[in-house]
């Protein structure tokens, strides 16, 4: 099968529906207009003919029995006027009356009593009783459809301006196929080469693709905008992640090895202070790879949760309080907020991390002073524990991206502001582990609250 454009098939489908629909249905039309227009032809020259057998049987009744040739002629004589007929009255003994034949118009203008001229069209042979039994006589009648140039002529204006017609609507039909084709055809056509020019790398178009009001073809061009904008941001932030990667694994692996370079040089005695240094630099190493490895094998399901039903009032209480003390350290309030009632099937060791990252991170961004809440409510079928603070917030360009591993919005990236950069992102996996969500909302410089959704069991 030939390759075609959709705009083409477009306009091929239109083309075949414009024949189908200027040809088949102006042809039924017609059809159906001659078939009534001779159904009424019959109806009225069937009324004419019981007409005429009622007039007939009327006269015999009046002359007593008897036919009469003059008096029948001037009956049958208005008869041709219907049309093409030819008409003999037969009386009870089988005997012809009278016989009428149409004649053509040039041998009544001569005056002429010659045979008629045939007309044209089907004949049709009714046979009329005349009285109620039939005793009087009958009517042989050959009739011809059609039988005046009148009906002729409105079959032949009929059939003319019906295949006008169809012609005008083949043309108009094709004429807004084309247009309606293109219209339909150009946002795929642009969508096609949207898509060519992400798989090269080009994520951020240079022009935005215009709305065509028609709502499947706007989400298809949307979808593609959307994708695009969604694989420029990957891959600023896969470009980010591999440099914050470096980063972090570098840190630690340059400090301990200027120490021991110093050390094997003879510059630095390998005093217990450096040595606890290098030590401590490996451990910072072993924990960064430690959380890049949960976090890999959250987010690929690796992991088996070994959930339980758990009261989360009960869970939280010891939690709070165990974060109290540094909190109180650091001057900043921590308040609890629990609703009892609040159960849930969780892994108590697992979620235990989520909590005590979200109450870290509260603690690291809020300043001296500032307040903590957790809160803990049951909605519904949901429950929900929200981490409140007063501190520094995030950025709204951040607010998309803040789950995104080794993501910080701190571009220093130095850990005693911004952490690794896995934390939330292992919080996020973490609780979509449980079958629940994360989200936040923030504002720079007023605090951020983060909100936990579990399904209550």
């Amino acid at each position: 099968m030939k390759n075609r454009s959709l705009r083409a098939h477009f306009l091929w489908l239109y083309v075949l529906l414009a024949i189908l629909s200027g040809i088949v249905v102006p042809a039924l039309s017609a059809w159906f207009s001659v078939n009534t227009f001779r159904t009424l032809q019959i109806q009225r020259r069937q009324a004419d003919i019981e007409n005429l057998s009622d007039s007939l049987a009327a006269l015999f009744t009046e002359e007593g029995g008897v036919w009469k040739r003059r008096r029948v002629m001037d009956i049958l004589r208005p008869a041709p006027q219907w049309g093409g007929m030819t008409i003999m009255l037969i009386d009870a003994a089988n005997h012809e009356v009278f016989t009428l034949r149409p004649m053509s118009q040039m041998q009544r203008r001569s005056g002429h009593n010659s045979q008629p001229e045939p007309v044209q069209g089907a004949t049709e042979h009714i046979t009329v009783k005349l009285g109620r039994a039939g005793e009087i006589g009958r009517l042989e009648i050959e009739r011809y459809i059609p039988s005046g140039r009148y009906e002729l002529s409105f079959i032949s204006y009929l059939t003319r301006y019906t295949l006008y017609g169809a012609f005008i609507m083949i043309a108009i039909a094709c004429g807004l196929g084309y247009l309606v084709s293109g219209r339909l055809s150009r946002p795929v056509i642009q969508a096609i080469n949207r898509t060519k020019s992400i798989a090269h790398g080009e994520y951020d178009a240079h022009e935005v693709m215009p709305s065509v009001g028609i709502r499947e073809l706007d989400a298809l061009t949307k979808g593609v905008e959307d994708l695009g904008r969604s694989l420029a941001a990957q891959e600023k932030l896969r470009r980010r992640l591999m440099v914050d990667v470096a980063h972090e694994l570098r840190t630690p692996l340059t400090v301990s090895r200027t120490q021991l370079e110093a050390i094997a040089d003879g510059i630095l005695d390998p005093t217990p202070e450096r040595l606890t240094l290098c030590v401590s630099e490996m451990q910072r190493l072993a924990d960064l790879i430690g959380n890049i490895d949960s976090l890999t094998r959250l987010e690929a399901e690796v992991i088996t949760l070994h959930t339980e039903s758990t009261d989360m009032l009960e869970f939280l209480e010891p939690v709070v309080e165990s974060f109290r003390p540094v909190f109180a350290k650091s001057g900043i309030t921590l308040t609890a907020n629990l609703e009892a009632g609040c159960v849930c099937e969780v892994d108590r060791d697992n979620f235990r991390h989520v909590i005590d990252n979200l109450l870290s991170n509260a603690l690291r961004y809020t300043d001296e002073g500032g307040k903590v809440e957790v809160k803990l409510a049951r909605e519904t079928k949901k429950v929900k524990i929200r981490v409140s603070d007063s501190g520094i917030g995030i950025a709204e360009k951040d607010l998309p991206n803040i789950f995104e591993r080794f993501y910080r919005a701190d571009e220093s990236r130095t850990r005693v502001t911004g952490g690794s950069g896995v934390g939330l992102a292992i919080v996020k996996a973490s609780v979509e582990a449980h079958g629940g969500s994360i989200t936040v909302e923030s504002v720079k410089g007023e605090g951020s609250t983060f909100t936990i959704t579990l399904n209550a069991a």
